[in-house]
């Protein structure tokens, strides 16, 4: 049954090819019809998946990602089975040009859907609700990793389907007998050519698995206070405090030592210096600094302290420490106890301010 249908197709183009403007009717025909079923069959399927996904987001997202992506494969496929058949005689090359641009379309669409295949269940990991024990680096962990699975799945299919669409050209088996005769040079010439971005690839990799620096992370770097914004398979970016990037390659953090101030956790403690005088009221300043945490809400209520750690040429140095739940809350709360300690001092106690003293005697008659 099937191989007479076949036969009644292959017929029927035969006498239509026969005719050149009834060829290219034909053509036109097919072509607009397999656009106007594919466009159908998209339309229905988006519309399926939407009312499915009332019971459940997962539907929803499939609609939102796939619909598009059906409508071209199911295009190219209708084309590639259609143009050749109907292709007036006499524009054999022609026809032989466009079925191998279709080939090639066909590939990328391949690619395209299963990129898309792929992508759609390694974001469903990533909105996958956490579990009740799990931690804010937990998730923030996860996040980097999934990101940079992401970025990995998208290099190794767009690299698959170029190689799928290369290895259609005649003769490309040929060109990689060539290209490997030649591997001795070439892997040298390459090798130290890509040296940097191997190894900007190879860290990472290394940071986003090893836990040593995540999306979120509060970092010192450079000379520089700042959160990680990104990390990207070769590079970090860093927002600073006034909101510049600091982008550094991936290197860096795998060579360089730098200070992450939220590895294993957020909460943070920071100090602030302050030269006083000997004489300086010691318990004073503690009662002032208990009352300027108190009355901040950058303060975690963890702990605060105030203690003299140094005492030399006259001055005492004071230490005053105090927690945040977070980098920015701890800068915020450093720079008001900072300008609050210094005012209460100059205002309330300035005769205990950092001062020297010159002792001037009578010279001897």
């Amino acid at each position: 049954m099937q191989g007479q249908i076949d036969d009644d197709i292959a017929d029927i183009a035969d006498a239509v090819s026969g005719n050149v403007w009834t060829a290219w009717i034909a053509v036109a025909v097919a072509l607009a019809a397999t656009l106007l079923l594919a466009l159908v069959v998209s339309w229905v399927f988006s519309r399926v998946m939407r009312s499915l996904g009332r019971r459940h987001r997962a539907f929803e997202a499939i609609s939102r990602r796939f619909t598009r992506p059906l409508f071209w494969l199911l295009t190219v496929i209708g084309w590639k089975a259609t143009f050749a058949p109907f292709m007036p005689e006499g524009f054999e090359d022609l026809t032989t040009s466009v079925d191998y641009g279709l080939t090639l379309a066909l590939i990328a669409v391949f690619g395209w859907v299963i990129a898309k295949v792929l992508i759609f269940f390694v974001d469903a990991a990533m909105v996958k609700p956490p579990s009740a024990g799990a931690d804010e680096f937990a998730l923030r962990r996860r996040r980097t990793q999934i990101r940079m699975i992401r970025r990995l799945v998208i290099a190794l299919v767009t690299v698959l389907t170029i190689a799928a669409m290369l290895l259609t050209i005649p003769g490309a088996r040929t060109f990689g007998a060539s290209l490997l005769a030649s591997a001795g040079v070439a892997s040298i010439v390459a090798g130290l050519a890509a040296q940097s971005t191997l190894g900007n690839l190879i860290a990472g990799l290394q940071l986003a698995f090893s836990n040593a620096l995540k999306v979120g992370d509060t970092v010192e770097v450079s000379d520089q206070f700042g959160t990680v914004e990104e990390i990207t398979l070769t590079y970090v970016v860093v927002q600073i405090w006034d909101d510049r990037r600091l982008v550094l390659p991936s290197t860096y953090f795998t060579t360089t030592p730098y200070i992450n101030w939220t590895r294993n956790q957020t909460q943070l403690t920071g100090t602030v210096y302050l030269e006083a005088d000997f004489t300086i009221d010691v318990e004073a300043v503690r009662r002032e600094l208990e009352t300027i945490v108190d009355g901040s809400p950058d303060w975690d209520r963890r702990s605060w302290g105030l203690v003299v750690t140094d005492a030399v040429g006259g001055v005492a140095q004071l230490r005053a420490s105090m927690t945040a739940a977070d980098g920015d809350a701890l800068w915020n709360l450093r720079c008001e106890v900072r300008e609050k300690l210094m005012a209460f001092v100059a205002s309330q106690r300035p005769h205990e301010l950092a001062r020297q003293r010159v002792a001037v005697e009578r010279p001897a008659e």
